[in-house]
């Protein structure tokens, strides 16, 4: 397998949404279903790792015109949706004209295929818990890992009014490119857009791997973790000062 690390940078990004401009229309999640007189591309971030990263990347399509989904996970280990930094970041990103999604993890609950009253009250619960926090209205959910748990074979168009990203009409009517794990899944991207041949398309990026120079993926986790790592201690700092108490170094 080609790995094409030197895909991932910012610059790429910018090129890869001028190519796309050429040969597609953006459009939101919730038209999914329209009829269109042009090629069309849903275009989707899922927050695993990085809402730093998601700010800039949400800059970047602000500025060539483009408008993305971002999928707000609340279980990630490398951010707190509800702390004060990130949420400021979150509304940035939807003042940049992005909508907000749900990634969620069903096996967080211990919820298995099948247990639908269940799925729909943790759902609901967080959708609910965004919408209050970001003050925007929330529409769509993706699964993560959705691998786990056997999840892929969830084809239900919508649940509790949510459109899902994984659903049977997607896998249908639309094509699909995943950078997961910090490489091409299925198909390079500049070729998908280049060659054009998907009527519809959804692409899936996680803004975590796209970085403003060349990195291996785990360096670029690395780089998260290290980046919340130094943030905490200057809060920590910060509040240490401000309130004259004593902080051993």
């Amino acid at each position: 397998m080609e790995y094409f690390f030197d895909d991932f940078t910012e610059d790429n990004y910018r090129r890869l949404l001028k190519v796309a401009k050429e040969n597609y229309a953006f459009i939101s999640v919730e038209d999914y279903r329209q009829e269109h007189s042009q090629k069309v591309i849903i275009n989707r971030h899922d927050l695993d790792s990085s809402v730093h990263r998601a700010a800039k990347i949400s800059a970047i399509e602000k500025e060539e015109g483009v408008s993305s989904t971002y999928f707000v996970y609340l279980h990630s280990s490398f951010y707190n949706a509800y702390e004060k930094g990130i949420v400021r970041l979150l509304k940035d990103i939807v003042s940049n004209g992005h909508e907000i999604g749900i990634h969620y993890e069903p096996w967080f609950y211990g919820i298995d295929i099948g247990m639908d009253e269940e799925f729909e009250r943790h759902l609901k619960l967080e959708r609910d818990m965004l919408e209050a926090l970001l003050e925007v209205q929330i529409g769509a959910f993706s699964f993560h890992n959705p691998d786990r748990g056997g999840w892929t074979a969830f084809s239900d168009d919508t649940v509790c009014g949510l459109i899902n990203m994984y659903s049977g009409y997607f896998k249908e009517h639309y094509g699909y490119c995943s950078d997961s794990d910090g490489h091409w899944r299925y198909r390079r991207l500049f070729d998908v857009l280049s060659e054009a041949g998907d009527i519809r398309l959804q692409i899936l990026t996680h803004p975590e791997w796209w970085t403003p120079s060349v990195m291996k993926p785990r360096d670029r986790i690395l780089r998260c973790a290290q980046g919340r790592l130094n943030s905490s201690m200057r809060q920590h700092d910060e509040t240490m000062s401000e309130m004259g108490r004593v902080n051993d170094k």
